[in-house]
């Protein structure tokens, strides 16, 4: 077997990146992989500095985490150094945030960089730590029929023979031939994406990368540097919906539906839509456009018939876990902070993964309904069914899908399948993803070479 566990952290209290302003912080815990047996100390340690210094006349504002519940509270002088010393009795995640408060005990906000942009926010961020996460476990079991439940989509999804509904070249590319494709499939909506291949490619000849989006809605992106290395590339959209257009369409589609859409008399998110039955939820017609997209990729002559890779983050992550599971011909998957993890998390006494489909209510589901449903869309029950080498990465401070239901599918999947997840302790839903990307650049050297 075949696993492997990275972890990125930074030296004793090196920090994060320099933010436009004068306040910083720093982390650092006692222990480099801050991943701890049960009952070890743990230490976490954070300082506020002010142009590199310690903070003097400002204070440190934190919050002590033990997976979902706040367990201790408090502020600290910056002119010092916050230390928290805790323990975990049993697997799961201890986190802490911190922030930056004046002398008036008012939060503090200057410009901050949050995924490449620039704005106003809050000085903040902290440091988290894993107990035994190799021991993480889902509290529910899948359903006895969930092969039978996606063989019955499977089916639903053959009845529609797959064509080309629109394929329209892009004309702006000389290198490689750029498309935009609509492919027929079963529910609402078609596949949508950007086709893009090597100019002259041979029969035969071309790995193929398929790609999924995270949450949001927009347009699918343009893969063409993976069709420059020689690639079949295929980035589809999560909804199936046009393509190229102004920003502002996708704006006013995401505020004015996709976000707004009454749902059982209340206005939900996409990701809760029907979740009270499994045959209706939303990502069902989402995991059959990715089953076709698959499918029309492996119809294209080019193809080489033997490397298929998938990837995505967040609720792409979920859709690379489903993908895996459900087209045994995948030969390699990055899958960075996966959604759709972990389900039933909140009755093992932590947070479930993104989109949280229910919430926990004296020790049982708020409604039976939305937690059955949400047993046939858990990524960690996707895993068991993993034939591939999988690349995982995931965050300790991430609070959208926590590195407990990262873990939940991580160790689901079989022995003997060749799987390494990077862990960066300071790291929320942007987690970063190096170690996977560089075994994805080697895979698709290794296939260009044949």
């Amino acid at each position: 077997m075949k696993v492997k566990l990275f972890v990125a952290v930074a030296a004793l209290f090196a920090a994060l990146p320099m933010i436009a302003g004068t306040l910083t912080f720093e982390y650092s815990s006692n222990r480099a992989s801050a991943i701890y047996k049960a009952g070890e100390k743990i230490v976490l340690t954070a300082r506020l500095l002010e142009d590199g210094k310690p903070a003097n006349g400002k204070f440190i504002r934190y919050k002590l985490y033990h997976d979902h519940k706040v367990v201790k509270r408090g502020d600290v002088p910056a002119s010092g150094e916050l230390t928290v010393e805790t323990s975990g009795k049993k697997p799961g995640w201890i986190f802490i945030q911190t922030w930056a408060v004046g002398a008036d005990k008012k939060f503090i906000k200057q410009n901050v960089t949050r995924r490449g942009k620039t704005s106003i926010g809050l000085v903040s961020g902290g440091i988290g730590a894993m107990v035994e996460p190799e021991k993480i476990t889902t509290p529910l079991a899948e359903p006895a029929d969930f092969d039978e439940f996606w063989n019955k989509v499977k089916s639903e999804l053959a009845a529609v023979p797959m064509k080309e509904l629109e394929k329209v070249q892009l004309k702006k590319y000389t290198k490689v031939k750029v498309y935009d494709i609509k492919i027929s499939c079963a529910g609402e909506k078609p596949v949508s994406g950007y086709l893009c291949m090597p100019v002259d490619a041979k029969a035969k000849s071309c790995p193929a990368i398929v790609s999924f989006h995270g949450a949001g809605v927009r347009s699918s992106g343009i893969p063409a540097g993976w069709a420059a290395k020689g690639l079949i590339a295929l980035d589809i959209n999560a909804h199936g919906i046009v393509n190229g257009k102004p920003q502002k369409f996708y704006d006013d589609l995401r505020k004015n539906y996709y976000y707004t859409t009454l749902d059982a008399n209340r206005k939900t998110r996409y990701a809760h839509w029907n979740k009270h039955d499994r045959d209706l939820y939303y990502f069902k017609g989402m995991y059959m456009r990715l089953m076709r997209a698959l499918e029309y990729v492996k119809s294209l002559p080019e193809w080489d018939g033997k490397h298929l890779i998938v990837t995505g983050g967040s609720q792409g992550g979920a859709q690379v876990l489903a993908a895996c599971a459900l087209d045994q011909d995948i030969s390699f998957a990055k899958c960075g902070v996966p959604a759709q993890c972990d389900h039933s998390g909140c009755l093992g006494g932590r947070r479930s993964g993104w989109p949280a489909l229910y919430k926990c209510v004296n020790g049982k589901p708020e409604d039976p309904a939305f937690a059955k449903c949400a047993m046939y869309y858990d990524g960690a029950y996707f895993a068991k069914r993993i034939k591939c080498p999988i690349y995982f990465y995931t965050g300790f401070m991430d609070t959208v899908c926590p590195p407990t239901s990262v873990y939940a599918a991580y160790n689901n999947v079989p022995a003997g399948v060749e799987k390494a997840i990077q862990c960066t302790p300071t790291a929320s839903h942007s987690a970063p993803g190096t170690q996977a990307n560089k075994a994805l650049d080697a895979y698709v050297k290794k296939a260009l070479a044949k």
